[in-house]
This record gives C-alpha cells, structure tokens and sequence, in this order.
C-alpha cells in the first residue's frame, strides 16, 4: 500500500511539496484510524517523516 502510494504521489510529499526517497516517507492515513478511517489504499498518503511528524503533534 505505502509503496502504490508513494508512486501515486511521484515521491513528492503533499504537505511540503518537496521529493523524498520512499525511506525518507511514513505512510499516513487521510482520515485518521482513530475517526474510523480504514486502513485501504485510497485512505493512504505518504509524507516525509518531518512533516508527518509535525502532523501527529497537534
């Protein structure tokens, strides 16, 4: 799933806008797990790992 995704996306990160390697991106859910989003292909981003980071502390 994270690597369909990160094709998808051209390695660019949707937050920052910039290019990573896939081992510089997390996968990330668009809608959180947490408000009952699933775990599918289309509810998967990848974000660098400063912005998914960034992401998770608010």
């Amino acid at each position: 799933m994270a690597k369909a995704a990160y094709t998808h996306q051209q390695g660019i990160c949707p937050i920052c806008g910039k290019h990573f390697t896939l081992s510089e991106m997390e996968a990330d859910h668009i809608r959180p797990w947490s408000k009952g989003g699933p775990t599918s292909g289309d509810n998967c981003q990848m974000l660098c790992v400063k912005c998914n980071r960034e992401k998770g502390a608010k």
